[in-house]
C-alpha cells in the first residue's frame, strides 16, 4: 500500500512539473506565420512552400500575447480582443474552441483545430 501511495505522489509531482514547464513556454508574444489546411494530416507540409497546401497570406499583422494571469490578447486584422485561455496537457482552450498543440518551444508554436473533418494548422513565431 505504501508503494502505491509513493508511486502516486511521484507521478503526480512529475505531471505537475511538466505542466508548469509547458505553461511557461507559451507566455509571451507570438506573431502569426501561416495558417495551413492540408488535405491530409502531414506536418512536413508546414515546412514547405509548395502550392499543394492552401496557405492564407497575411493581410495585416496578427499576433497573440499570452500572459501569466491566463489572459490572452489577440490582435487580428486591425482589431484587438482579450480573452482567457486554459492549457491542459496539449489542449489550448481559447474561448469555446479547443486547439491541440502540436509543438511549442522557445521560438515556435504550432497548434491545430479540426474543422469539418479537416485539420487547420496555425504556426506562430515568438518575438521578444
Amino acid at each position: 500500500m505504501r508503494i502505491l501511495i509513493i508511486l502516486t505522489l511521484i507521478f503526480g509531482i512529475n505531471y505537475c512539473n511538466a505542466q508548469s514547464k509547458f505553461k511557461k513556454k507559451i507566455i509571451g508574444k507570438w506573431v502569426w506565420v501561416t495558417e495551413t489546411s492540408p488535405f491530409f494530416e502531414d506536418l512536413s507540409i508546414l515546412e514547405q512552400d509548395d502550392s499543394d497546401s492552401k496557405t492564407i497570406p497575411p493581410e495585416k499583422e496578427k499576433y497573440m500575447i499570452f500572459n501569466k494571469d491566463k489572459t490572452v490578447v489577440i490582435y487580428s486584422n486591425g482589431s484587438e480582443s482579450k480573452s482567457i485561455y486554459k492549457l491542459t496537457d496539449s489542449i489550448l482552450t481559447l474561448g469555446i474552441r479547443n486547439y491541440t498543440i502540436v509543438e511549442v518551444d522557445k521560438k515556435k508554436l504550432i497548434f491545430k483545430l479540426k474543422v469539418n473533418d479537416i485539420y487547420k494548422y496555425y504556426k506562430y513565431k515568438k518575438v521578444k
